[in-house]
């Protein structure tokens, strides 16, 4: 997955060099920040098993991150089209509790983003500019996900993926500082939020005594759906274009 990552990159900016001067490469780091909002937040809901043994599971996000490169072309002044290849790591970590078991796992869904969004700006003074931009992305999940619990094997969870390809609603705002020789230097803000939800979390529990939910996924498994939504603090650089 990382040659092809690495592989990806290289020919963008191959590209991105071949053109114009008024394409723009530029590499990026988001930090993927757990937020309430934008339905973003936990997700927590209660099973019981074939012998009534209730459990309770909470699924929350943790500190993730997207890591990448974007590609600027100008269509006017003030309007632009962006596009690129990102790596993503969103971090969960899945509570249980039961009378059987008190325990959690920590998994991480990875995948490739490649966004399409134009951006549009306005000036505000000499080298500053404000920035808002949307448009959608496609994002390619690399693989179903098992792993198991941090005292103990019995509890485990299998994420499934809803489809491998999928597609998102993207926004972003943010501030952009400009000069003529270090290149341009970018802060802001950004939505993710897939049309559908991504993955379904399958928690399993097999201690050879006590069984829950061990024919996942199954028609009639448990399950918690995740939609993926995330929020990211963006940092992005673009490199000076000879004219």
């Amino acid at each position: 997955m990382t040659k092809r990552f690495l592989l990806l990159f290289s020919l963008l900016v191959s590209f991105t060099y071949a053109q114009e001067s008024d394409f723009l490469f530029g590499i990026q780091i988001k930090p993927i920040i757990p937020n309430a909002y934008f339905n973003a937040s936990n997700v927590s809901q209660d099973f019981n098993s074939s012998d009534s043994t209730l459990y309770s599971f909470n699924l929350k996000p943790r500190l993730g991150q997207s890591i990448g490169m974007n590609i600027r072309k100008n269509i006017t002044n003030v309007i632009s089209f962006e596009t690129g290849i990102n790596f993503v790591q969103r971090r969960y970590k899945l509570d249980v509790e039961s009378e059987n078991v008190s325990d959690y796992s920590n998994f991480t869904i990875r995948s490739y983003e490649i966004p399409i969004q134009l951006l549009t700006y306005v000036r505000v003074s000499d080298k500053w500019y404000l920035n808002g931009s949307f448009g959608v992305s496609y994002n390619v999940f690399t693989s179903d996900i098992y792993s198991e619990g941090e005292q103990n094997s019995f509890f485990y969870q299998n994420t499934i993926r809803r489809k491998k390809g999928q597609s998102s609603f993207i926004a972003n705002l943010g501030t952009e500082y400009r000069t003529e020789t270090k290149g341009y230097f970018y802060f802001g803000l950004s939505l993710h939020r897939p049309f559908k939800s991504i993955v379904r979390v399958f928690p399993e529990f097999d201690d050879g005594i006590n069984e829950y939910n061990v024919l996942a996924p199954s028609i009639n498994s448990d399950f918690l759906e995740l939609n993926g939504n995330y929020f990211t603090i963006d940092l992005r650089y673009f490199f000076k274009t000879e004219k």
